[in-house]
């Protein structure tokens, strides 16, 4: 499965509005939960094993300005994906995340 929920606000952290923070993260981190939640659990039932893979952001790491709470969802999302892939791995369920960079960076890389 590939797990690519993500919106984005260049909000300002002090105007952000909790409407504007719960929805980000209902987007960003809940439907990524729930995917691997979801999926997840049929993978370790089945006990085939599988993979799944969650975008991340390169903003999860070396957060960018003005988009705070993508940041904070993504750099959840990378924390989310190295726990399950811990938890998993005895059940042969990969978890592993791509973090994207901006064009300007022009690369992909793990996180």
């Amino acid at each position: 499965m590939v797990n690519g929920a993500g919106i984005n606000s260049a909000t300002p952290f002090l105007d952000i509005s909790e409407e504007e923070f719960e929805r980000i993260l209902r987007v960003n981190l809940k439907s990524v939960f729930l995917g691997c939640q979801v999926f997840g659990r049929h993978l370790v039932e089945c006990g085939q094993g599988g993979s799944i893979i969650n975008m991340g952001s390169m903003s999860g790491v070396i957060p960018l300005s003005r988009v705070f709470t993508y940041s904070l969802t993504k750099a959840a999302v990378q924390n989310l994906t190295k726990n399950l892939a811990r938890e998993w791995a005895p059940k042969r369920v990969r978890v592993n995340a791509l973090c994207p960079a901006s064009s300007r960076r022009n690369r992909t890389a793990r996180c």
